[in-house]
Order: structure tokens, then C-alpha cells, then sequence
């Protein structure tokens, strides 16, 4: 069996500070002290304005609900009739009642303290102790007085508000105020005692309404201060200024004067005598002139209201004359302009018409030039075409020259090697001659012992008969001289076989000299044919430059001829031109510019392959001039003694 769950306790009871007054008595200033003590303010409030510039610290909810409850009973804020008891019962008022609950329930938060501020509730207090109380709050009274002479001059200066209107109702909102809450625990004080000691007014009211406040005094003391601008309280008057005015009617005197005697007094009973029997006469009257003054009231401002109509109408009228002047005005000036516009548009006819002749002569001027730029256009191309051959055949000289520098280079390496071997042949001749030298010395004492020795042999034949030693001691000497006589032949033969051998060399080298000069000579002609091949593309280019300027001057003769007409207007078949070559000739003379520019680097191209054949072509010449003396000089050098020797090799082998 489930346990029987507690029943939920009632909802602890809130206390409601409840800020009576009429409007402009400093609730505003008492609302935001009651705050810094710890009250708490609604969520939603009404925004500060120039007439309150420190804040109303009105719930904005409530206070459009409370518009709304005044004008369901054909009343507003400023209305000083008594309201009717039984306009709670009918169907507008209560819908807006529950609303006003639904709104406050929303509007606050569940704090132990609230502050609640609307002068309007002075008017409708008995329906705010209703909702309050099934609200589950503790309602706290506390109404603030002010000189009614104060009141009434900021509510003419903030509303334009007659004095004798503000009067009213200050006495209405007051009585109403005091008489609802008469048998509740309240405070009634005045805003110049607030102003002047609002620590001991803080402490009084907590102690009539028996509460205590969230923040201490103490702590709140500087904030307070802090808010509290004497300067906002303007306007002032005292009670000796409002008894002696006399246009301040007699009830208001009286109920001001009971109310500061509650001020201090708050039990006293004579004041509440006074204020019973003022509001008693005041209802009476209502009853009797209200219904008349609110009619006046209604008139003057329907009347206030048609008069307004009528000047904005007259405003409207005014303003609809004034235009209806500008307008006559433009109109008188736009048939001026359209006179004008007229004359313009017969000038323009007739311009348009010599234009349009004009332009016909320049677009068919126009297509022929058109033919004419497509020629130029297929000449520039051949032009490109014959500079890409150039190019090419610049880039063939200059393998060739290339080639013919490797040539060179072998040229001179076979002209190194060619003095080595002069060298080498110069000490082989130089040896040769010397070995003559001494073979020739060699093969005369030879033959001078031979001639010695058959005259010996002679000689001692017919004188006597030889010894057989001596035959044979001179046999011995005669062939070693033989073969010394051999050797020298030997040695003879090897050096003619060398000599044979060196003029093979010189022809082979004379015959590599030769073959390298006619290299050579293959090497300037070709430069002499890339020469003349330069001039012509050269004359070539000028004339296609002269050919570009005459067309670039037609061009401009035919443009002007062709009047105001631009490049870009889509006239006929020149539409079409500047999408492929431009009218003035700028693609035509930047191609050209360009081709000259690649002619001047041929030129200085074939410029420099020139200045680098005619070096090696005299490199060449001073080498085949150095070979051709070798050649011619050596061999008449070497011929004699060589003659000699053969010469002289038979007779001695013999």
C-alpha cells in the first residue's frame, strides 16, 4: 500500500510596497529607494524619458493594462470624476482584470519584498486589493504628498495641463488614495521631508507597516545618497505660498493641510473628518458638473481635433498651391525646353543626315582599307614567314661558324704539333749534318791512308820484296778500314731513308695547309652570301616599314573624312575591324617595330660571325704562310749535303 503523499503547503506570503500619489509627487524617487532596501522591481520597465530622465520604474505591462481598464470604462489617467463601483461587474473591465493578474504574477519575481508603483492604482484601488490579495501578498501603503502648486506647474510644463485641471486631480487621486487604505497599516509622508531626511522616513515607514527592509539602512545609505538629485525637485512652493493663492480652490487647501497633519499624526481623526467630508462634496459636485465639464472637455477636444484637421487641411491646401505654382512654373519652362528641343531636333536631323553621308563614304573608304589591311596583314605573315627563314638560316651560319671555330681550334693544334715535328726535324736535320760532316772527314782520311798505304805497297814492290808480316799487318789495316768505310755507308743510307721520310711529312703537311686555306675561303664565302642575304632582308624590312606608313596615312586620311564616327561604333562592315586588326595601325606597327628590332639582332649577329671568321680567316693565312716557308726553306737546306753523300758512296764502295 503506497504511502499517502504529504499535501503541498500554501505559498509563503509576499509583502507588496504599494507607492501611492499623483502624478509628479516623487513615487518615481520613492520606487527606486524602496529598491536600493531590497524590494524588488518588475522585470520589464517603463523606459526613462526627457520628463524623468532618472526613470519611472513603472511595470510597462501594467501600465498599458491600466490604459486599456481606463478607457473600457470611458475614462483615462487625467479623468477627476469618481469612478463607478460597478463597472467591475461588466465583461471588458474583468477580462482586463485576469490579465493585470496573469501580468503581475509574470512580471515579478518570488522575492520576500516587492514594490509596486502606477499612479493610475490610486483610481483603481479596490480592484488592486482583489488581486493582491488572491496574489497571496501582504499589501503595504505608503503614500507621498506634494504641493499641489508643485504638481500643477510640471504637469503644465510636461503636459500643457491647465491649473485648474491639475487641481482636480490632486484632490481626486489623494482622496481616493488615503480613503481606500484607511483601515490598513500605511505611511503617509510628504517629498520634502524625503528629500530632506530620507534615513529617518526609511525607518518610520518600516515601522507603521511592520516590516522589515531586505537591505539595512546602513548598507543602503550610499546608493541612496548617491540617487537623491535636489536638483529634480523643482518647481517648489510652500504652505504659505498655497494658502495665500487664490485661485487654489478651498478643498485643496484643506485636504493638503489633513494630509500633512496624517503625515505626522497618522491616528489623528479630525483630518480624516476633514478629508471624508471634502471627498463626500467633491463626488457631489462631480455628479452635478462632471458630466457637463467632460462634455465641454470632449467638445473642446473634438473641437481641438477638427481644428487641427482643418489646419492640416489648410497646411495640405497650401502646400498643394504652392506646388501647383512649381509646377505651373516647370510647366511654362519644359515648353520652353521643348521649343528648344524642337530646333535641336531639326539641327539634328539635318546633321544626322550630312553624318550618315559621311559615314557611308567612310565605310565603303573603310572597306577598302579593310581589303587592304587583310593584304598587309598577308605580307606581314610572308614577312614573319622570310624572318623565321632568316632566323633559321642565322642559326645554320652560326653552326657553321661554330664548326668553323672547332676548325680552327683544330687548325691550330695541328699548327702546334707542325712546329713540334719543324723542331724535331731541325735537330734531325742539324744531327744529319754533323754525322756528313764527320763521315765526309771520316772518308778523306780513308782515302788519304789508302793513298798512303798503295804508295807504301808501291814503294817496297819495287824496292824490295815484302815481308809476309807487313802483307799481312797492311791487309788487316786495309780491311778495317773497309769496314769502317761499310759503317759510314750504313750510316749514310739510314740518314737519306730519314731525310725521304721528313719530305714525306712536309708534303703531307704543305697539302693540310692548302686543304685548311680553301676551308677558309668556304668560310668567307658563306659570310659574304649571309651578307648579302642581311641586306635583302634588310631592304626587304624598309620596305615594309614604308608600305606600313603610307597604309597608317591612308588609314588616317579615310578616319578623317569619316567626321565624328569612332573606332568602336558599330557602323556597316567596320563593326567587324577592331575585332581583327585595330583601324590605327598599332598591331601593324608593333609587328613591325618587333621584326626591326629581330633585324637589327641579326645584323649584329652576322656582325659578330663576320668579326670572328676574318680573325680565324688571318689566323688561317699567317698559318699557311708559316707552313709554306717551312716547306720552301728546309728542303733547300738539307739537299746538298745529301747530294754529297751519295755522291761520295759509290766512289768509295768502288
Amino acid at each position: 500500500m503506497m504511502a499517502k503523499r504529504p499535501d503541498r503547503g500554501p505559498a509563503p506570503q509576499r509583502t507588496v510596497l504599494l507607492v501611492l500619489g499623483m502624478h509628479r509627487s516623487g513615487t518615481s524617487l520613492l520606487t527606486r529607494i524602496a529598491s536600493f532596501l531590497g524590494a524588488a522591481l518588475p522585470r520589464q520597465l517603463v523606459p526613462a524619458n526627457a520628463s524623468n530622465p532618472t526613470g519611472h520604474w513603472e511595470p510597462a505591462r501594467l501600465v498599458d493594462l491600466h490604459e486599456q481598464l481606463l478607457a473600457s470604462i470611458d475614462s483615462g489617467w487625467d479623468d477627476w470624476r469618481a469612478a463607478n463601483l460597478r463597472w467591475r461587474d461588466t465583461d471588458p473591465p474583468a477580462a482586463i482584470a485576469t490579465r493585470i493578474v496573469q501580468a503581475f504574477d509574470e512580471e515579478y519575481p518570488p522575492a520576500p519584498m516587492l514594490v509596486l508603483k502606477d499612479p493610475r492604482i490610486c483610481r483603481t484601488l479596490p480592484l488592486w486589493l482583489s488581486v493582491l490579495e488572491k496574489a497571496n501578498c501582504k499589501v503595504a501603503p505608503v503614500i507621498i504628498v506634494r504641493n499641489p502648486l508643485e504638481v500643477a506647474e510640471s504637469l503644465r510644463e510636461r503636459d500643457g495641463m491647465s491649473f485648474e485641471k491639475a487641481m482636480l486631480l490632486w484632490l481626486r487621486h489623494y482622496l481616493d488614495a488615503e480613503h481606500a487604505t484607511r483601515n490598513m497599516q500605511r505611511n503617509i509622508m510628504s517629498l520634502d521631508m524625503l528629500l530632506l531626511d530620507f534615513r529617518n522616513i526609511v525607518a518610520q515607514t518600516a515601522g507603521r507597516l511592520g516590516v522589515q527592509w531586505p537591505r539595512s539602512i546602513h548598507d543602503a545609505t550610499a546608493d541612496i545618497a548617491d540617487f537623491i538629485d535636489r536638483d529634480l525637485h523643482n518647481h517648489r512652493a510652500t504652505m504659505a505660498q498655497l494658502e495665500s493663492h487664490t485661485e487654489v480652490p478651498s478643498s485643496v487647501k484643506l485636504a493638503y493641510r489633513a494630509l500633512n497633519t496624517l503625515c505626522d499624526e497618522p491616528r489623528a481623526n479630525d483630518p480624516k473628518r476633514e478629508l471624508d467630508r471634502i471627498r463626500q462634496m467633491f463626488n457631489e459636485s462631480a455628479k452635478m458638473f462632471g458630466v457637463v465639464a467632460f462634455a465641454q472637455t470632449e467638445a473642446l477636444k473634438q473641437a481641438g481635433a477638427d481644428v487641427a484637421v482643418a489646419r492640416a487641411r489648410a497646411d495640405a491646401a497650401d502646400a498643394l498651391r504652392r506646388e501647383l505654382a512649381r509646377e505651373g512654373a516647370a510647366l511654362s519652362e519644359l515648353a520652353t525646353q521643348h521649343q528648344a528641343l524642337i530646333r535641336e531636333a531639326n539641327d539634328t536631323k539635318a546633321s544626322l543626315a550630312a553624318t550618315t553621308e559621311r559615314a557611308t563614304v567612310a565605310e565603303q573608304r573603310a572597306q577598302t582599307r579593310e581589303g587592304e589591311l587583310a593584304r598587309l596583314k598577308q605580307e606581314m605573315a610572308d614577312l614573319g614567314s622570310a624572318t623565321t627563314a632568316t632566323r633559321k638560316r642565322a642559326e645554320t651560319a652560326e653552326r657553321r661558324a661554330e664548326a668553323a671555330e672547332k676548325n680552327a681550334a683544330t687548325l691550330v693544334h695541328d699548327i702546334a704539333e707542325l712546329e713540334r715535328n719543324r723542331n724535331e726535324m731541325a735537330q734531325t736535320l742539324a744531327r744529319m749534318t754533323a754525322d756528313a760532316s764527320s763521315l765526309k772527314a771520316m772518308a778523306e782520311s780513308v782515302s788519304r791512308r789508302t793513298e798512303w798505304i798503295e804508295g807504301e805497297i808501291r814503294k817496297q814492290t819495287s824496292g824490295s820484296k815484302p815481308s809476309r808480316a807487313d802483307i799481312d799487318a797492311a791487309n788487316a789495316r786495309i780491311m778495317s778500314l773497309s769496314g769502317e768505310l761499310q759503317a759510314a755507308l750504313a750510316n749514310a743510307m739510314t740518314l737519306s731513308r730519314e731525310l725521304a721520310s721528313t719530305k714525306e711529312e712536309l708534303h703531307l703537311h704543305e697539302k693540310k695547309a692548302i686543304k685548311l686555306s680553301a676551308e677558309a675561303q668556304h668560310q668567307a664565302e658563306a659570310l659574304a652570301l649571309a651578307r648579302e642575304q642581311m641586306r635583302r632582308l634588310q631592304d626587304e624590312g624598309d620596305a615594309a616599314r614604308t608600305e606600313i606608313a603610307e597604309l597608317r596615312a591612308e588609314l588616317a586620311e579615310a578616319w578623317a573624312m569619316g567626321g565624328n564616327l569612332k573606332p568602336n561604333e558599330p557602323m556597316g562592315a567596320t563593326a567587324q575591324l577592331p575585332a581583327t586588326i585595330p583601324l590605327d595601325g598599332t598591331d601593324i606597327a608593333a609587328r613591325a617595330r618587333r621584326i626591326e628590332e629581330d633585324l637589327r639582332f641579326e645584323r649584329m649577329h652576322v656582325q659578330q660571325l663576320e668579326q670572328r671568321l676574318n680573325s680565324w680567316r688571318g689566323l688561317a693565312s699567317a698559318m699557311l704562310r708559316k707552313v709554306t716557308r717551312l716547306g720552301a726553306a728546309r728542303p733547300r737546306r738539307t739537299k746538298a749535303p745529301a747530294r754529297q753523300r751519295l755522291k761520295q758512296a759509290p766512289a768509295t764502295s768502288r
